[in-house]
């Protein structure tokens, strides 16, 4: 499956994310901007059920200084880096890899987490002159390219470059969200979980994402539903909330793993364990009762026109009537035979003066 959604500034402010699965939102920009909107695109967010992630604009220079304030910001919301060309007061600001790799450490150094790397491949190849990406790809970021074309699953942006092969493809800057356009919007080529997987943990969903209070989507969903199962009463409803933290925080205690609230790795192998319930045993006298079966025949025509009234009747083999329909078309549908039996189908038009010939097919069902 593909998922497809908006990436938003302060641009597209009070924009509503009603049906989009996920948002990507400017957080910040070098060491002091935060976007106006930041805050009530959360809250947005939320309230639709959209999977959040906060981006940040990296300028030239001062990496490691731009991580440590963009996470003062966005605390433990999982991070795409923005890498590409900016006028800043007459200036250009072209940030290079090396800006990046400082940007990610420190920001990881600080608590966050960051997995995505928007990096078109024109700013690669144009202003970079298409320098490896692999000092990025060893510290596990994953590609965003940007490509603005028609999409499809095997289009140009999904191209690798850099030594890197993008994860998302943000091919349109001209789309419209809930009445509001230009919008950016980007392709993920997979579900929602694997995303939300990807852009926690840096790997696929093998092992599920680590969830903690704040985060919605469907693998809260999925963690909702496995407290469920062990008997935990909460509802399924895709906000980690108070309620699922003391669940958790409840799982974790009754199966010894450290009590933080956090579903990592080590409360999901337990959370997808059996309880211990007895499994259902198997059917037993399994057999085919009663069947149906549907029947045709071509029409009978006189004088140029289509009878509209034909008897159906079906015979066992000791002679026994056991069905009788009066059908206003050329077909008919038999119910209530028994598997296994033999039956004499006969079939006649309605309405003749005399006593009409009539069709006849043996049947086993």
């Amino acid at each position: 499956m593909t998922i497809f959604f908006p990436d938003i500034a302060s641009g597209q402010a009070g924009v509503s994310l009603r049906g989009c699965p996920v948002v990507i939102t400017k957080a910040t920009e070098g060491t002091g901007y935060i976007n106006p909107d930041y805050s009530n695109a959360k809250s947005r967010a939320k309230s639709s059920g959209t999977y959040f992630v906060a981006y940040h604009f990296l300028q030239q220079g001062s990496g490691a200084a731009q991580g440590a304030f963009c996470h003062s910001v966005v605390g433990n919301i999982p991070l795409m880096l923005d890498m590409e060309q900016e006028s800043l007061g007459g200036r250009i600001s072209n940030p290079n890899v090396s800006d990046a790799v400082n940007f990610i450490k420190s920001f990881r150094a600080s608590g966050g987490t960051c997995y995505l790397l928007y990096l078109p491949r024109w700013y690669w190849s144009s202003v970079l002159g298409s320098p490896s990406l692999k000092p990025l790809a060893d510290l596990g970021m994953m590609l965003v390219s940007s490509d603005y074309t028609t999409y499809n699953d095997l289009g140009p942006g999904w191209a690798s470059y850099g030594g890197m092969t993008p994860l998302v493809w943000q091919y349109t800057s001209s789309a419209s969200l809930n009445g509001r356009s230009p919008v950016d919007f980007n392709a993920f080529r997979g579900s929602l979980i694997d995303f939300e997987s990807y852009v926690t943990t840096g790997a696929a969903s093998g092992s599920e994402p680590v969830l903690r209070l704040g985060d919605t989507g469907a693998a809260v969903i999925h963690l909702q539903q496995r407290l469920k199962v062990w008997g935990l009463n909460i509802n399924a409803d895709g906000d980690f909330g108070p309620d699922t933290l003391n669940a958790v925080k409840s799982f974790q205690s009754q199966h010894r793993i450290t009590v933080d609230g956090v579903v990592g790795p080590q409360t999901w192998a337990e959370l997808n364990k059996n309880p211990g319930e007895p499994s259902f045993p198997a059917p037993t006298g399994l057999n085919v009762k009663t069947v149906s079966v549907e029947i045709d025949w071509n029409p009978v025509v006189v004088k140029g026109s289509e009878i509209q009234s034909y008897t159906v009747e079906a015979f066992g083999i000791n002679g026994h009537l056991y069905v009788r329909e009066v059908v206003s078309e050329s077909k008919a549908t038999l119910t209530g035979l028994n598997h296994g039996w033999i039956y004499n189908v006969i079939v006649w038009a309605n309405g003749s003066p005399s006593a009409p010939p009539h069709a006849n097919i043996q049947i086993t069902v």
